[in-house]
């Protein structure tokens, strides 16, 4: 099959060109644009069985009035205390938010401390802050949020240089749509910086590697197209449920993917054109015309370039598995982008590569060896720099395999322990950020989770909330939620403004009557109770405003004491709780349940992804013990390199609480499948070159030596490729850009050059000993046999395909 597509690449390299060049703006025709279908945000793609997935569907049933899904947060501080005139201020800045004064903006309500009810809560207890809440009926994780949080600063700015803010007092714009907004325009930022970063970096390293513009133009042209056509193909699945019986495909993209399929589709089709331009090279100077070469390197080229990309592929694929909708979407999505390029390389490429001729390697000439090709050099001849390093390793593979593993030890246990993670979208935001410093000025002066509470949700068919007894029982709830440490706050029926339980009931005090005033308003009913009819009664709401920041560990590990008390409740017979269902809304809710999920599936990722490399690997090489300890092999670089990465982190950010949520799956996932492509051009080079009669150590050491060159430039130019993430504005994104970076450096200057072939000269050196010994043995027992012998023993050397059953059987 490869020798027939060499030869078909070789004669119909025209009509290839011709087919590809096509495919490019008949895909554009029929798909739709990208950023028109694709989708943003996290926890909207939950399980529908987690908690908070619950909780906003009965919310949605039971306060159906409650549109606002996000708000901006305007907040205003003063150091020395907000003065009469400042309120004032903030009062009329409240005002240019109503929904009448800005109608592009989608307005439910605006909270002002002269707010009924709600309003004396947005007033700090230092009195040196104030806040404006502008609920949004609109999730937080939507492009136009970014459109709206410049709609706000701008409507600010205006208030500002219209004379309506006091000089001295600071006004900042934060809340969920203003971090989701700086979110996604970070995420736009990256994007277009890691685009543009790649290019330049594949095209810098390949003028390096091979001296030849058209060299290094040819793969970037076959990527290019493939990147094109697989957008668009993918784009183009966005809409097949809108055909008739095909609503249960339902498959969707996301912004953010587009960064991993640039980065991956450029270093491993950059790879994979590699390895065909250095055998298309070493063909050539065997004496072979264009087409011959061209066809016999496609042919020798193609098994092993379909089996590491097999590997990347299926690994990928396995994240279709996952419960988390962002996962099991983006996985698939990046392993079909990868097969349209691994397709292009092995057609398109090459048919570049033959219409350009002898001008290909102009000005250098086909003997010409770039700067890493000379520093790497990949000639069998004796004193080489593969030379050396394959011999040393030969001669004392024990002795490099244990060093090597010792050293790298520390990092990989550091790994292999719990690496703490972060959910905390503030977080991986840049310290410029709007948002972020405003939200710093409302955790000074407000609970860490006033920006989130938990809103708990209790459904309960056996009670009636409307009657007294009802409201008793929820008065004691809430005392208990308020009792919790770490509990700032409590609102409910029974507490709207979020006072201490048992306090301020009496109407003898000023807070008594406010307190008496805001539990008799019709607000505080329809917010705390439900007035649908056919719930009426049955479902309460209870507001959790914790010290806690809601992205924060401390406020998941509080929700979680909080959830197992309710459960408690709700399963003991003699609590009047018995039968009730609590469920969760709100940042806290979300990022808790974001963590169960995203943890569960990276314990079903890695074994499924594991597996699919393995039977991969034994598909090609039919090796068992040798494909078990490739496996071990990237699964170590994996430990050594999140070891590494989190200690890093914790010198580079003062403020470090753990690596990203994302970081440990896409990590794992692309450094398993592709750090294992290097392992099978190795592998499968060691076999070829065993076949060939060379022996088994022999063999592995012109195979060692013959790759070398070539693989590291390859490793260079994909961790060249993962080094353009880190020009991103999101700190996840350039975690993982640095720990993929790293992690492929490892895997091509330490596991394949060093771990692989050691292990693989301590298995066959003892093969040739054990055989060598049986040869012994045999020449001993024919010299020993009478020289009157009517058969005189004759020494036959063992013909060619005799030795190669031998080797092929020493194999096994």
């Amino acid at each position: 099959m490869y020798k027939w597509l060499g030869q078909f690449v070789a004669r119909w390299w025209l009509a290839i060109i011709i087919a590809w060049a096509a495919l490019v703006p008949a895909a554009a025709w029929f798909a739709p644009a990208w950023d028109s279908v694709t989708n943003d945000g996290d926890l909207a793609y939950l399980p529908e069985r987690m908690t908070s997935v619950r909780g906003e569907r009965l919310m949605a049933q039971a306060f159906p009035e409650n549109r606002a899904k996000s708000q901006f947060v305007i907040v205003a501080q003063r150091a020395g205390g907000m003065t009469a005139e400042d309120l004032q201020a903030v009062e009329r800045l409240g005002a240019r938010f109503a929904p009448e004064a800005v109608p592009d903006l989608p307005v439910d309500s605006v909270w002002t401390p002269e707010s009924e009810v709600i309003g004396r809560k947005l007033v700090s207890r230092d009195h040196r802050a104030a806040l404006v809440m502008i609920n949004l009926a609109r999730e937080f994780m939507t492009v136009a949020n970014i459109r709206a949080l410049k709609r706000a600063q701008q409507v600010v700015e205006e208030a500002r240089q219209s004379g309506e803010v006091p000089d001295g007092l600071t006004i900042g714009v934060t809340g969920s749509a203003a971090i989701g907004g700086d979110m996604l325009a970070s995420a736009a930022e990256s994007i277009r910086n890691i685009e543009w970063s790649t290019v330049i970096l594949v095209v810098i390293i390949l003028l390096v590697v091979y001296r030849a513009p058209l060299l290094a133009l040819i793969p970037l042209a076959a990527i290019a197209v493939s990147l094109v056509i697989a957008m668009d193909l993918v784009a183009l699945l966005t809409q097949v449920p809108r055909i008739d019986g095909m609503q249960w495909f339902d498959f969707k993209i996301f912004k953010t993917t587009k960064i991993f399929i640039i980065v991956i589709l450029f270093g491993s089709g950059t790879d994979y054109c590699l390895f065909l331009i250095s055998r298309y090279r070493e063909e050539l100077q065997r004496g072979l015309n264009r087409r011959d070469a061209l066809a016999t390197a496609v042919e020798h080229i193609s098994e092993a370039v379909l089996g590491s990309a097999l590997t990347t592929i299926f690994g990928l694929g396995m994240m279709f598995f996952a419960d988390f909708g962002k996962f099991s979407n983006s996985g698939p999505t990046i392993a079909l982008c990868l097969t349209v390029t691994l397709a292009a390389c092995l057609t398109l490429a090459p048919a570049l590569l033959r219409a350009a001729g002898r001008l290909v390697f102009w000005p250098a000439g086909v003997a010409a060896r770039g700067v890493i090709a000379r520093m790497f050099d990949s000639d069998t001849q004796d004193g080489g720099l593969w030379d050396r390093v394959a011999r040393a390793i030969i001669a004392r593979p024990g002795l490099i395999l244990a060093g090597s593993v010792l050293v790298l030890l520390p990092f990989a246990y550091k790994g292999w322990r719990e690496v703490p993670i972060s959910y905390n979208l503030i977080g991986e935001l840049a310290p410029d950020r709007p948002s972020v410093s405003a939200t710093k000025a409302v955790r000074e002066h407000f609970p860490g989770g006033e920006l989130g509470p938990i809103t708990i949700l209790v459904y309960h068919d056996r009670a009636n909330f409307h009657t007294e007894a009802g409201e008793q029982q929820i008065a004691r709830l809430t005392k208990q939620l308020y009792d919790l440490p770490g509990v700032a706050s409590v609102r409910s029926i029974t507490e709207p403004l979020g006072d201490k339980p048992g306090t301020g009931n009496t109407p003898l005090t000023a807070a008594g009557r406010r307190k008496l005033a805001a539990r008799k308003h019709p607000r505080t009913e329809a917010t705390y109770l439900t007035q649908v009819p056919d719930l009426a009664g049955q479902v309460a709401r209870l507001d959790v405003v914790t010290e806690f920041d809601p992205f924060s560990r401390a406020a998941a590990n509080l929700l979680d004491d909080l959830d197992g008390r309710l459960q408690q409740m709700a399963r003991d017979p003699d609590s009047p709780w018995y039968g009730a269902e609590f469920d969760y809304c709100g940042t806290a809710a979300g990022t808790r349940d974001l963590r169960a999920v995203t943890e569960s599936d990276q314990r079903l990722i890695e074994r499924l992804v594991l597996l699919a490399v393995y039977f991969v690997l034994i598909a090609l090489l039919r090796r068992p013990l040798i494909s078990i300890y490739l496996v071990l092999s990237v699964l170590f670089t994996y430990y050594v390199t999140i070891g590494a990465t989190e200690m890093l982190c914790v010198w580079v950010y003062p403020d470090f609480d753990g690596l990203d949520w994302k970081v440990p799956l896409f990590l794992f996932v692309i450094l398993i499948a592709v750090g294992e492509d290097y392992n099978i051009y190795l592998a499968s080079r060691v076999l070829e070159e065993q076949r060939n009669r060379r022996g088994l150590i022999e063999g592995l050491r012109v195979a060692v030596v013959r790759t070398g060159g070539i693989i590291t430039s390859c490793g260079v130019i994909m961790a060249g490729s993962f080094v353009s993430m880190m020009t991103g504005t999101l700190r996840g994104i350039v975690e993982l850009g640095f720990a993929l970076s790293l992690g492929i450096l490892l895997d091509t200057a330490v596991v394949r050059p060093v771990l692989v072939p050691a292990f693989l000269a301590l298995l066959w050196r003892r093969r040739d000993r054990e055989s060598a010994t049986g040869a012994e043995d045999g020449a001993v027992g024919k010299a020993a046999e009478p020289a009157g012998s009517r058969h005189m023993a004759v020494a036959v050397p063992p013909s060619a395909r005799e030795q190669g059953r031998g080797q092929r059987a020493t194999l096994r």
